[in-house]
C-alpha cells in the first residue's frame, strides 16, 4: 500500500501513533490490524497496552493508550526505530556536502552515496557517546544521529569532537507521523535534510581556514603599515616638490599655442592666469590654459566625455604637461600638503580653478554636469576653423586628382608634364598660376569643379569634358568619347536582345495557358484570330506586344474558355433531352409516326426533335406529343 493510499483509508498527517509494536518486537501500522484491543499492540515507547481506532470509527485512524495516559513518545521512537531499520533493508546511505581539504586547498566536497555496513543499534562508551547508529562507510566508523524532535546541542557536538568519530545528523522533524516504511526507508537513505555534527576533514579544513585569515590578517597589517609610510613619504616629498617649482618657475621663453585662432576669436587675453596650483605644470599657464581652450573646448579631443577637471588633466597629463612629482596625487594627499603649503593645489584642481574663473568671464557656460565654450566664441571660431579646413582639404584633393590624371595617361602624352609643373602653370583665365589660382576664393571652386569632371570622365563614370584645366588631355578625351559610344551601341543590341526575349517569354506564356486548356481546333483559331477588341491584332501579336497586353490576351483567353464550355455543356443537354423525346416518341407512337412526330413542323415549337434543349423545352415538346398520342394512338 503506498503513502496516497493509507492516507484516505487511515487518517491525515494529523494521526500521531500509526504504528504499534507486536509481541514478536515487530512493528504493525494501523492499517494492518484488527479494530481495539484485538490489535495485540503495545507502545514502542512506554510498552503500554494499545487499542486500535480505525477510520471507522474515528475522522483518523491511529493507536491510542488503553485506559492510561498517552505517554506521548510513542511517534517519535517509531520514527527512530523505523529508520535504525532502514539500514538492515538497504545500507546505501547519502553522505551530506562538507568543508574539506585537497592538495592543501579548502574546497567543498560533494554530497555522495556510501555503502554502509551495520555494526549496531546503538553505541555507549565511558564518554557517554550514545548514537542512534553506528555504522562503517568508506573505511571509517560512522555516527548516525536520527533527529525527529531532539537535534545535538553544542556540548553534544563537543563530545562527538573529543571521540573524534564522523557523525551525521538526520532531520525527520518534518516527516509525516503516519508514513509508511518505504517513504521512512527514502528519507533516511536519501531524501531528508542531514548534516555533519563532527568530521576530522572539516576540522582540518577549519583548522586551515582559520591559520589562512590570520595570515592574511598579519599581511595585511604589514601592508597598512607600509602604505603609512609611503603615504607620509608623499605628503613630505610633494610639499618639497611644489617649493622648489614656485621657486625655479619653468618656460621662461615660450609659445603660445595657436595663438594667432585665439586672437582672431578674442580669446588670448583669457589665458595667462596664475591660478593656485599652476607651479604643478612643465609649462607656464599661457600654454596649457590655451591648449585647454583650443584643443578640449574647440576640438572636442575628450570626445563625449564632459568637459570637466579630471578628464581634461587627462589629457594634458598624455601631453606631457604635468610635472612627474605632482602626477596622481590623491585628494588626501593634496589636503595633507595644502596644510603644509596654503600655495599647493594639485594639477586638476588648478585646472578647476581655472575653469571658474572662465565662468565668471563668460568664456565658458554650464552645460550638464560639464561646461562648454560659450556660443559668442564657439560659433565664429567653428565658422572660422570649418572654412579653413574645408578648402585646404579641396586643395589637397584636387592636387591628388591631377597626380592621377597623369598617371592614367600614356607616357607619350605627358609631354613632361608632372604635378609640380601644373601648379607652376599659368590659369589662362585668371593669369594666376594653379597654384595661386586653386587658393582663390574665385577660380578656386571652378578648377576643382574641373578636375573632378575629368576624373569622372577617365573613371568612365561621368559626361564628356570639353576642355582642358591645363593638361594633356586631349587625346584621352577622344578614346572617351569612342568608348561612350561603343559602349551605347552595346547596350543598344544588348536592349533588342532583351526585348526579343521577353516577347518569346510572353508569347510562350500564352500559348502554354492556351494548350492547357484549349483543344487544337480551338487554340488555333482563338490563338491566331484577329479580334476588333485587340486593335486587329491576334491575341499572340498583342501577348508579344507588352506584358499588359499578355494579360489582356490572358483575360479574353479565359472568357473564351467559359464560352466554349458553355457551349459544349448546352450541347451535352440539348442531346440528352433529345435522346429523350426520341425514346418517348418511339415508346408512345408507332415508328412511322414517331419519325414524323420528331421532323414535323409544329406551329410555334418546329420540329420537336431540334427544338428540344432543356427541361422547358422538353415538357412542350412532350405536350405535343400527348396530342399526336391522342390522334394517331398507341401502337399497342
Amino acid at each position: 500500500m503506498d503513502h496516497e493510499q493509507a492516507q484516505k483509508s487511515y487518517g491525515t498527517d494529523r494521526a500521531q501513533l500509526v504504528y504499534g509494536r507486536r509481541p514478536d518486537g515487530t512493528f504493525a501500522h494501523i492499517g494492518e490490524v484488527a479494530r481495539g484491543l484485538a490489535c495485540g499492540c503495545v507502545c514502542p515507547a512506554c510498552s503500554g497496552q494499545l487499542v486500535a481506532r480505525l477510520k471507522e470509527d474515528h475522522r483518523v485512524a491511529h493507536f491510542a493508550h488503553h485506559d492510561v495516559e498517552a505517554c506521548g513518545g510513542g511517534p517519535e521512537t517509531v520514527l527512530h526505530l523505523l529508520a535504525k531499520e532502514a539500514f538492515r533493508i538497504n545500507p546505501r546511505l547519502i553522505l551530506p556536502e562538507r568543508l574539506g581539504l585537497d592538495n592543501k586547498r579548502l574546497v567543498m566536497k560533494p554530497s555522495i552515496e556510501v555503502e554502509t555496513e551495520f555494526l549496531r543499534l546503538e553505541y555507549n562508551d565511558s564518554k557517554t557517546i550514545i548514537p542512534d547508529l553506528y555504522v562503517r562507510a568508506l573505511g571509517y566508523d560512522l555516527f548516525v544521529e536520527v533527529a525527529v524532535t531532539h537535534f545535538a546541542d553544542s556540548a553534544k557536538i563537543q563530545r562527538l569532537k573529543e571521540h573524534k568519530i564522523p557523525a551525521v545528523e538526520i532531520d525527520l522533524s518534518k516527516l509525516p507521523r503516519d508514513s509508511l516504511r518505504d517513504a521512512i526507508n527514502e528519507a533516511v537513505l536519501k531524501t531528508a535534510t542531514r548534516r555533519w555534527l563532527y568530521h576530522p576533514g572539516i576540522e582540518a579544513a577549519r583548522a586551515k581556514q582559520e591559520a589562512n585569515e590570520l595570515k592574511w590578517q598579519q599581511e595585511r597589517g604589514r601592508r597598512e603599515a607600509a602604505d603609512t609610510a609611503r603615504y607620509r613619504s608623499r605628503v613630505e616629498q610633494t610639499a618639497a616638490a611644489y617649493t622648489q617649482a614656485l621657486a625655479n618657475p619653468v618656460g621662461r621663453d615660450f609659445v603660445v599655442p595657436r595663438e594667432v585662432e585665439l586672437q582672431a576669436i578674442g580669446l588670448a587675453k583669457f589665458v595667462g592666469r596664475d591660478v593656485p596650483g599652476f607651479a604643478c605644470f612643465s609649462e607656464p599657464p599661457a600654454v596649457w590654459q590655451a591648449i585647454i581652450l583650443a584643443e578640449v573646448f574647440h576640438d572636442r579631443c575628450l570626445g563625449n566625455a564632459q568637459c570637466k577637471a579630471v578628464p581634461i588633466v587627462n589629457h594634458l597629463e598624455k601631453r606631457r604637461l604635468i610635472q612627474k612629482a605632482f602626477l596622481r596625487v590623491s585628494s588626501e594627499v593634496a589636503d595633507e600638503v595644502t596644510a603644509i603649503d596654503a600655495r599647493f593645489a594639485p594639477a586638476w584642481k588648478a585646472v578647476d580653478n581655472y575653469l571658474k574663473y572662465l565662468l565668471g568671464e563668460g568664456v565658458l557656460v554650464p552645460q550638464g554636469f560639464g561646461v562648454i565654450l560659450a556660443p559668442a566664441f564657439a560659433k565664429p571660431w567653428n565658422a572660422r576653423t570649418l572654412a579653413a579646413n574645408q578648402r585646404t582639404a579641396l586643395i589637397q584633393e584636387t592636387v591628388q586628382r591631377v597626380g592621377w590624371i597623369l598617371g592614367e595617361l600614356p607616357e607619350d602624352e605627358l609631354a613632361g608634364t608632372t604635378v609640380d609643373q601644373w601648379l607652376q602653370s599659368i590659369h589662362k583665365e585668371s593669369g594666376l598660376t594653379y597654384d595661386k589660382a586653386l587658393r582663390s576664393e574665385v577660380e578656386g571652386p571652378k578648377i576643382i569643379g574641373e578636375i573632378a569632371t575629368i576624373v569622372q570622365m577617365l573613371e568612365g563614370n561621368g559626361p564628356l569634358f570639353y576642355g582642358s584645366a591645363g593638361l594633356p588631355i586631349g587625346n584621352a578625351i577622344s578614346r572617351r568619347k569612342a568608348k561612350m559610344e561603343e559602349q551605347a551601341e552595346v547596350r543598344r543590341q544588348r536592349q533588342l536582345l532583351q526585348a526579343s526575349r521577353l516577347r518569346h517569354s510572353r508569347r510562350d506564356r500564352l500559348c502554354v495557358d492556351a494548350e492547357t486548356e484549349l483543344n487544337g481546333e480551338d487554340r488555333s483559331a482563338f490563338l491566331h484570330t484577329k479580334r476588333a477588341d485587340m486593335n486587329d491584332m491576334t491575341p499572340v501579336e498583342l501577348a508579344e506586344d507588352s506584358e499588359s497586353g499578355l494579360t489582356r490576351a490572358r483575360e479574353a483567353l479565359s472568357v473564351f474558355v467559359r464560352q466554349r464550355r458553355r457551349e459544349a455543356e448546352a450541347a451535352s443537354e440539348k442531346a440528352e433531352y433529345q435522346d429523350k423525346i426520341r425514346e418517348l416518341a418511339e415508346a408512345r407512337l408507332s415508328p412511322a409516326d414517331a419519325t414524323a412526330f420528331l421532323k414535323a413542323r409544329e406551329g410555334d415549337i418546329g420540329a420537336p426533335l431540334q427544338y428540344v434543349k432543356d427541361e422547358r423545352t422538353f415538357q412542350k415538346a412532350c405536350a405535343r406529343l400527348t396530342q399526336w398520342e391522342n390522334e394517331f394512338g398507341s401502337p399497342f
